[in-house]
């Protein structure tokens, strides 16, 4: 990519592939907000200022947008700023005055739910009793992505090499390249095997591609192919409405369940900050529900 507009130096800035996708997005609904334009390329970042950045946050706030969403738009808005002064595009004090624009305080709810384990065990049961590659295949990725708490695209770029079937354990590549390495539970391992016989175990992606007629291609599947998995299969086992992050935050739940500590759950989801780690417990909201309806009338 040819570096043209300090809203690309700050895109090369992230470290995250995904990150550099998702914020591409947001700059070019920025680029529509600010100036009309299809694409943050187009826009002239020398016209950035303190007054274009606050009208573009009312803008967001009156289209409905929650904190967090604006949030992360405010964060671009200064990372893009950051790389305009850098590239002599802005003055130091136009960048200060929008450095010092506060976060926009609130929430809401979380959205997303933790699975019952009942739910869980149909969903990989039914993709088990199905025949074919395809099918097996997928009871592995949902029982991994589950077992391992992985994110869509951590889960797309597994290799076999990451899989330690002799240690029971998984090397994951998170969000800013960080490794972990997670444990299984026996059952993951046993559905692990049951995919391997198919596959076979030549080096390569750990999750095949696989075409009409059950037949595997040497080549990874992708992110999309990890959400369209889950979702056909969720609807095909007569389930509730659930997304591939919920199942990460079952993970979560279910450890947090147990009694293990958040700062442990935190290391095994990869994540920088434990404030994060507790966004995914779902312990509460089944307390809520039952104190409301014990509620004496």
């Amino acid at each position: 990519m040819s570096v043209q507009s300090a809203s690309d130096i700050y895109l090369l800035s992230l470290q995250s592939a995904q990150s550099r996708v998702t914020m591409t997005s947001m700059l070019n609904v920025l680029a529509r907000l600010m100036a009309k334009k299809k694409h943050h390329q187009q826009v002239d970042w020398s016209t950035l200022n303190y007054r274009t950045v606050l009208s573009v946050m009312s803008d967001l706030s009156q289209a409905g947008k929650s904190p967090a969403t604006q949030n992360v738009y405010l964060s671009a808005l200064k990372g893009v700023a950051k790389e305009a002064w850098r590239n002599g595009d802005i003055d130091v004090e136009t960048y200060q005055h929008i450095k010092e624009i506060k976060r926009v305080r609130g929430s809401r709810s979380i959205k997303g739910r933790a699975l019952d384990l009942e739910e869980l065990n149909a969903l990989i049961d039914h993709c088990m009793t199905l025949e074919g590659v395809i099918a097996m295949r997928d009871a592995a990725v949902i029982a991994l992505v589950y077992g391992a708490g992985l994110r869509r695209l951590e889960a797309a770029n597994l290799m076999l090499s990451d899989f330690d079937a002799a240690e029971g354990t998984l090397r994951v590549i998170g969000k800013g390249n960080k490794e972990r390495i997670n444990a299984l539970h026996q059952r993951i391992m046993e559905i692990l095997d049951v995919w391997l016989d198919e596959r076979g175990l030549e080096p390569g992606p750990l999750f095949l591609r696989a075409r009409k007629g059950n037949k595997l291609i040497d080549q990874p599947i992708s992110g999309q192919t990890i959400y369209d998995i889950i979702i056909r299969r969720y609807k095909e086992a007569g389930l509730k409405r659930l997304t591939p992050h919920d199942l990460r935050r079952t993970f979560a739940t279910k450890l947090l369940e147990g009694g293990e500590d958040v700062f442990v759950v935190q290391d095994l989801m990869g994540h920088s900050s434990v404030e994060t780690t507790k966004n995914y417990d779902r312990r509460a909201d089944k307390a809520k529900k039952k104190a409301a309806r014990a509620l004496p009338f």
